[in-house]
């Protein structure tokens, strides 16, 4: 990381800095995330969900993992399948508007905090080949947290590690048309 990015970086003292930052490098305005990671900007199937995504982290939420949702044949020519999701960090105002989008869209949800687990342990989001490949949801365990925003002052740090770890999946394979639009509808200001 250039020390530019990384001084950038270590003037976040809050969540909402944290998702700021992060709406920045999902733009394509930072080089790369705290710590260093996923230089060169988010992965190609992430480009659609920059918008939301983006709002997201601008609303207080910071994104931390998400998908789009596919059906299709993967490099192996084997069937790849996704289900929509997107897991981040909040606070509690977050997390109480990002369960009510949950349950009014019909979407899958897992709350958890660095010292509990919540009731649901892990979603199953991908397949590949008719084999489980990827989970969200899981607990996030305190000493990820640190390593992901080393280099961020420690208030920043604190903020990520205390706040509530909120995923949101579409349950079903392959759709991409209701968790995307509930969570920007679920950002936009009210009238």
């Amino acid at each position: 990381m250039s020390r530019s990015t990384a001084r950038i970086w270590s003037t976040a003292r809050t969540l909402s800095d944290l998702g700021d930052l992060t709406a920045q490098w999902l733009e394509g305005d930072l080089a790369t995330l705290a710590g260093g990671a996923y230089r060169g900007g988010p992965d190609e199937e992430t480009g659609p969900l920059v918008p939301v995504l983006a709002a997201m982290n601008r609303a207080g939420h910071v994104t931390f993992q998400s998908q789009p949702g596919c059906d299709g044949p993967a490099f192996d020519g084997r069937r790849w399948r996704q289900r929509a999701a997107v897991m981040c960090l909040t606070d509690a105002e977050g997390l109480q508007r990002l369960t009510r989008t949950a349950r009014d869209a019909g979407l899958l949800l897992a709350v958890h905090r660095t010292c509990s687990r919540g009731p649901v342990r892990d979603i199953l989001a991908t397949t590949w080949g008719g084999h489980e490949h990827t989970s969200f949801g899981g607990r996030v365990p305190k000493g990820y947290i640190r390593l992901e925003y080393r280099g961020c002052h420690r208030e920043a740090v604190r903020a990520a590690v205390d706040a509530h770890q909120v995923t949101l999946v579409d349950p079903v394979w392959g759709r991409d048309t209701v968790l995307w639009p509930a969570l920007t509808e679920a950002l936009a200001p009210a009238p």
